[in-house]
């Protein structure tokens, strides 16, 4: 059995092959948009506020789900309902199809993993796999919600410095105010325990300039 440890650290891993390389987790929509270097700062705090603590809420509640051995649909409905864009649906579908894949195949026999694998076409969206793996491997909700926010917010960084190149190590300050800004709220958000607990932020702005990158053939990420 893998250590929690080791697996929250696996999660966190940019190497890991789920496609999450592919993804700005929506800065580079922002910057097609016109958000200027300077302000990526202020739009990944923005994000981890909103669309990143929907997420990392759906996965705690997903978790939750497969340690009881309950459904995962009524969570990804509630996700989906808090997720307007589309395109941003679309994308953590299939970020959600890479990491399902890889839990498969680390975890062919985990209950928790097979019950978030579609029976259909469908996959389902990133943050329901990341709760069933978090089950399995026995992440507490806490660190769960951590690996979930960490990842948001060190995708972004790393998409914006293939689009902006820059200092890194600046990138690395973006990334540890973007999630000091939430740490305060982690307790909460790994006390949700039901899908209507999970936090309606929108992110009207952000979701825009997605669908516009969704409708363009000059991108480097999903979105």
């Amino acid at each position: 059995m893998d250590t929690a440890h080791t697996v929250a650290m696996l999660l966190a891993d940019a190497r890991l092959p789920s496609g999450g390389h592919a993804f700005s987790a929506g800065v580079e929509p922002a910057i097609q948009g016109g958000l200027a270097r300077e302000d990526v700062g202020a739009f990944l705090k923005a994000r981890a506020r909103t669309t990143t603590l929907v997420d990392a809420a759906t996965a705690v509640a997903a978790r939750q789900a497969g340690l009881a051995g309950a459904p995962y649909t009524p969570i990804e409905r509630a996700w989906a309902a808090r997720t307007p864009s589309r395109a941003a649906r679309v994308a953590s579908t299939d970020l959600g199809r890479g990491l399902l894949r890889l839990a498969q195949r680390l975890w062919p026999h985990s209950a928790a993993i097979a019950a978030a694998t579609p029976g259909g076409a469908g996959s389902p969206p990133r943050p329901i796999v990341l709760g069933a793996i978090a089950a399995h491997a026995g992440l507490d909700a806490e660190t769960l919600v951590r690996v979930s926010v960490y990842d948001d917010m060190a995708g972004g960084v790393a998409a914006l410095l293939k689009l902006e190149p820059g200092d890194p190590v600046d990138g690395v300050r973006l990334v540890l105010d973007a999630c000091a800004a939430v740490d305060p709220l982690i307790p909460h958000i790994a006390a949700i325990d039901s899908p209507e607990a999970i936090p309606a932020a929108s992110a009207p702005q952000a979701e825009a300039w997605t669908e516009h990158h969704a409708a363009t053939n000059r991108r480097l990420f999903r979105a």
